[in-house]
């Protein structure tokens, strides 16, 4: 398992309000043109611990990665759905989670996250993170 994270490649994005969608901005990964790409990356998603009031009883909040061309996500290539989902339960809100994502070789250059909440609960003052680990 891979243990160094690079803090010049990391991400946050706030989470959604209700039932919406928010996506992460881009980890450029430098891969060129010409197909060459640095090998042994893994991508770290996290996601923090919800209160009642960002995560509501019996509603979900599920996390994709997105690989893409283009560095605003835009039609992405690679799509690894549903990779951490959070649940609201017992009046507690939901706990934090973490997925490690080894990308491919011959994978996109630009690399974020998407999280989709259904109804209500506001998770705005919460953040998503995905960062590179090597």
């Amino acid at each position: 398992m891979r243990s160094i994270k690079d803090d010049l490649a990391k991400v946050t994005r706030a989470l959604p309000n209700g039932a919406a969608a928010v996506t992460s901005a881009s980890i450029d990964t430098g891969k060129s043109t010409r197909g060459d790409h640095v090998a042994g990356m893994e991508l770290l998603l996290s996601a923090p611990a919800l209160t009642v009031g960002q995560q509501p009883n019996d509603k979900t909040l599920i996390y994709d990665i997105l690989g893409s061309e283009a560095d605003d996500l835009s039609a992405p290539t690679v799509t690894v759905t549903a990779v951490i989902t959070q649940l609201g339960a017992a009046g507690a809100g939901a706990a934090a989670g973490q997925y490690r994502y080894a990308l491919p070789s011959n994978g996109p250059r630009y690399w974020g996250f998407k999280a989709t909440g259904d109804a209500t609960g506001n998770a705005t003052t919460a953040t998503g993170t995905i960062q590179l680990v090597f």
